[in-house]
């Protein structure tokens, strides 16, 4: 059973109170000297991956978000593992709050993520196996979708299809969705999307695409052709995201990256960043020279992409260092079990070299409001 609608409570400063709608809320919650700030100055939102548990436990950690972002994703609650555990219900719980914590503090919210390979419930699975795909893919999108219809910029309607390492003429990765329902399945998922929630921008949400090496010129290519068969298709896909996962394990080209993100502009397709960090295991051990190393490539990187002007959000896969992933992924830890700094805030919600990386970035980057406006319209 799905739970009624969404609540209207708002966590506004690290404290639930009552909003009658986000329009009533009287000015945004950004302070004037934060990341949103001056990025907005080029058109260009900032924002962050939430943690709902956090949000819920720690009121410190929703002020830092509402004082530094202007647009938010919750990292977990709105996947289809976190959602639907279990055939009978859907939960929304926290996935509301963190809507509700953005409308409350005048953030934008984007939705992540409707179509994604890892995290299937085993009951899914069963049912995928059981040739009811299309029939469970049209009842999830229009459930999750559907909830948040008018109130999410952008949906990541699939997450991670690009896999030329799997051998397929058209590159896509295997998975049980490409089993089930074939290549179709991609166009079948932007179009529910666009029928349930015509007012989102569907996005396919894709990483490894940022640094050097061969590998990653394959996954360039065949991003690219791709997008291009589903313009000609007239599949209602309206951006294409970056997730900004960067790593010292590759170099960062800027010509090729710079190249990469005018072919798909020239596609007519807007541009976002959707995750980005910076994994610092490679980098020493000294606080002082491995903040230099993380702020010297995402200064680089950053230039790079608010440079082009189809780029419109730059989000980081969360905004406190306490919260990353790379912590706990044992592929990403860093050997030597140091906290990893790959994000803008410490693990003390204080300002990292990072954040004033991204500030100078934002700060320094040309104007391209009414381009980027006029895109975030279309």
């Amino acid at each position: 059973m799905i739970p009624p609608g969404p609540t209207r409570r708002a966590l506004v400063g690290g404290a639930f109170c009552l909003a009658a709608s986000p329009a009533s809320a009287a000015a945004p919650s950004w302070a004037a000297d934060s990341l949103q700030a001056a990025a907005a100055r080029t058109g260009v939102a900032y924002g962050s991956a939430v943690n709902g548990v956090t949000l819920r436990q720690d009121p410190a950690y929703g002020r830092v978000l509402a004082r530094e972002a202007g647009i938010l994703v919750s990292e977990n609650a709105m996947k289809l593992t976190y959602a639907w555990r279990a055939p009978g219900s859907l939960d929304f719980t926290y996935a509301d709050e963190v809507v509700a914590f953005a409308e409350g503090n005048r953030q934008r919210m984007r939705g992540h993520t409707l179509v994604w390979h890892e995290g299937l419930p085993a009951w899914v699975a069963a049912r995928l196996a059981a040739g009811e795909g299309e029939a469970f893919l049209r009842r999830w999108i229009g459930a999750m979708a559907g909830r948040y219809r008018g109130r999410i910029e952008a949906w990541d309607v699939v997450n991670e299809i690009c896999g030329p390492q799997d051998g397929r003429a058209d590159g896509l990765r295997r998975t049980p969705w490409l089993e089930v329902l074939g290549p179709g399945y991609v166009d079948l998922a932007f179009r529910i999307q666009q029928a349930v929630a015509p007012g989102a921008a569907g996005v396919w949400n894709e990483n490894d695409l940022e640094l050097d090496a061969d590998w990653i010129d394959q996954r360039r290519a065949m991003v690219l052709r791709t997008l291009e068969g589903m313009r000609r298709r007239g599949v209602p896909i309206r951006r294409l995201g970056l997730q900004g996962h960067l790593y010292a394990r590759h170099p960062l080209n800027q010509d090729k990256l710079r190249r990469f993100l005018k072919e798909v502009a020239g596609l007519g397709l807007a541009i976002e960043v959707t995750e980005f960090d910076v994994n610092d295991r490679t980098y020493p051990a000294e606080l002082g020279a491995r903040d230099r190393a993380v702020s010297d490539l995402a200064r680089r990187f950053l230039d790079v992409v608010l440079d082009e002007a189809a780029v419109l959000n730059v989000l980081t896969w969360d905004i406190t260092n306490r919260n990353t992933w790379l912590n706990t992924n044992p592929e990403r830890r860093r050997a030597d079990g140091l906290t990893q700094r790959a994000l803008p805030l410490d693990e003390r919600l204080a300002r990292t070299p990072l954040w004033s990386a991204m500030h100078r970035a934002f700060s320094a980057a040309p104007d391209h409001s009414k381009a980027r406006a006029a895109l975030r319209g279309a």
